[in-house]
């Protein structure tokens, strides 16, 4: 059933695609530009959201685009490439912290994303998978700030609010953005078969 329906799915989209999209050198290069302009939609939701000190709150804003770059663009690497684009968008759009800073921490994100959603068991295409990418990548980064944290005399926001509380909100947070880029990511598929829906009529 789910095999057939994919088939049916894959002749509509052969009928409806244009020529250019044929082309897979030009299908590539528009996967490229679109994940490095979901890296600068990150960029630019970390840059916007207030601080609110409440830890991993941001994700919301910068993680979301992220896990939706890797469930449309289903190829090795967008999530890195993603991570670092963001990183280097974000030196003019003034994200804190230095730019290598930036490239380990959202690129160890990309990367997290990258392995998870390639795990044999998670399809980040659905709830579930979408919500384990985006707590997994999250996490990745919480583990990532804790480590630079515990290398520095910058820990006030850990002695505060305590390393559990800091994690439960991470995990809280990265399952939010999983869930709210499986929502995007839904509401296009849909949008999608309807328009395959009304093209298949018209023929």
């Amino acid at each position: 059933m789910i095999k057939r329906s994919i088939e049916l799915t894959a002749s509509g989209l052969q009928k409806v695609a244009p020529s250019w999209w044929q082309d897979t050198r030009v299908r590539t290069l528009l996967q490229i530009l679109f994940l490095i302009g979901m890296g600068a939609v990150a960029a630019f939701g970390k840059a916007v959201h207030p601080p609110m000190g409440i830890p991993g709150s941001s994700s919301i804003l910068w993680l979301t685009p992220m896990v939706i770059g890797c469930v449309f663009i289903r190829k090795r690497g967008a999530g890195v490439l993603m991570g670092a684009t963001m990183a280097l968008w974000g030196v003019p759009m003034g994200i804190h912290n230095d730019l290598l800073y930036n490239l380990g921490l959202y690129g160890a994100t990309g990367l997290a994303l990258d392995i998870t959603a390639a795990l044999p068991r998670v399809n980040i295409r659905n709830l579930f998978g979408a919500l384990f990418c985006g707590v997994l990548a999250h996490m990745v980064k919480f583990g990532f700030i804790v480590d630079a944290a515990l290398t520095s005399s910058v820990t006030r926001n850990f002695l505060i609010l305590g390393l559990a509380k800091s994690a439960l909100l991470h995990v809280a947070f990265g399952a939010g953005a999983g869930l709210v880029g499986w929502f995007i990511y839904k509401a296009w598929q849909n949008r999608r078969r309807n328009s395959l829906g009304e093209a298949d009529k018209s023929v």
